[in-house]
This record gives structure tokens, sequence and C-alpha cells, in this order.
């Protein structure tokens, strides 16, 4: 799936000049690849706070920051990214490297950030998560379990941001944003193999909590396959 024209081109028209001018340089083509909340913002009409840039290689990140930065002391170079301080802040990422634009979108944890913008073949292009607008313009957190080195709780965390911007989570998402934070932490008590194991019981444990946050579990329910698979384990 792709964005809209106009969303395309008021994301690329927002840009800044400097970063859309080397994004169209033959030299960095295909290479530079925007995505993330940037684009959920301009799509949303919510306040951009920075851009979010990926590369191919942590050489093509440090290459750009210097390209991009009037002066060096404008770098800040952190474990994830180096941040280019301006008008507008842009983040180039050079802990997560990426090879295309499908890459990146699958990257990220919730689906009302799998939007990615790039130039190839002399035109502006994107792909976006089929899903993207869907959960957008409800304001649906659907967590999508990536698979990617992150700090445990980081998709917590960002949970508690959209939650400030009026999105909601629906609970087997939660359960997997917990699950995820339980899995990477190590716990001598507690041996569960995976990430959709420690959802599935997180999740049981938060409808004992308060019953009325999901009392028909129309959205929550198991698959039929899956019930079926628990019928014969039985």
């Amino acid at each position: 799936m792709i964005l809209s024209r106009h969303d395309l081109n008021f994301a690329v028209n927002r840009l800044p000049i400097a970063l859309k001018k080397l994004m169209e340089d033959k030299e960095w083509e295909d290479r530079i690849f925007v995505g993330g909340g940037y684009l959920r913002s301009i799509v949303a009409s919510e306040k951009v706070n920075d851009v979010d840039c990926f590369v191919r290689s942590v050489q093509d990140a440090e290459y750009l920051a210097l390209k991009l930065a009037a002066k060096k002391e404008d770098i800040v170079k952190t474990d994830n990214a180096y941040t280019i301080k301006g008008k507008l802040v842009i983040q180039i990422i050079h802990r997560w490297l990426f090879e295309k634009a499908e890459d990146v979108s699958n990257s990220f944890d919730f689906t009302i950030c799998c939007a990615v913008v790039y130039y190839k073949d002399k035109r502006w292009q994107s792909f976006c998560d089929d899903a993207f607008y869907m959960d957008l313009a409800a304001k649906r957190l659907i967590y999508r379990n990536p698979i990617r080195n992150e700090d445990a709780g980081g998709s917590m965390l960002r949970v508690l941001k959209y939650y400030q911007k009026g999105y909601r989570i629906p609970l087997d998402s939660l359960a997997n944003v917990i699950g995820r934070l339980v899995a990477g932490v190590e716990s001598p008590v507690c041996k569960l193999s995976s990430v959709s194991q420690f959802s599935k019981v997180v999740c049981g444990l938060l409808r004992e909590v308060d019953p009325d946050i999901d009392p028909n579990h129309i959205a929550h329910l198991p698959s039929l396959e899956e019930e079926e698979s628990a019928e014969e384990i039985v």
C-alpha cells in the first residue's frame, strides 16, 4: 500500500530543504528513508516534532549527519541516532539499518507509524502498512511485535505518549506490549518460552482485574484455529 498523492506531496514539501535536496541527489537516491512519527503527524494533522531518517549503513548515517549539520556542534550522537539541531530536528538512526522502505515500515511497533517516503527512479515514492490509514483514523494502537533489537519497555513508553495524544489501545495489543516488556527482563521465576505466551497470560490477568474493560471480548477472541488447537491439547 502507498500514501495518497496529497499526503505524499504534503510530507515531501514539509521536509527540511537541505534533507529534501540530499534525498533527490543522485548520490543519495534510494539510500535515505523518512518514516515513523513524522508521517503519522503529517497525515493526522498533529504537530511535527522531528524527522526520523533511516539509512543502509553506519557510515551513511555519520556522513549524512555531517552533510546536514550547519556546524559540527549541531550534531548530538546517542546510542540510537545522530540528532541534528535546527528549526525542525532531524534524527538519523544508526542503531537500526535497512536496505529498502518495506523493511523500515515493518520495523515499527504500531501500525500508525508504518509509513515511509523515499526518492527513487527520479520520483518521490512511499510505502505504508495496509492498516496505516484505518488505524490512524480510529486513533487505534495496534501492536505488531516487530523483530528488532530494542530496549525493554520502549513500546510501553510510546503507549503512554500516544495516550496523551488521544490514542487508545485494544486489550490484546496492550498485552503484547506488556509481554514484550516482561520477556525483555530475565526472570528465574517465570520461564515462558515466547512473547506470545507471556502476552496471553497477561491479557487474561488484565481481564480479571477489570472485566468491564472488554466485557464481550468481541475484538479480542482467539481465532477458530487457536480454539481448535487448544481443544486438541486438552
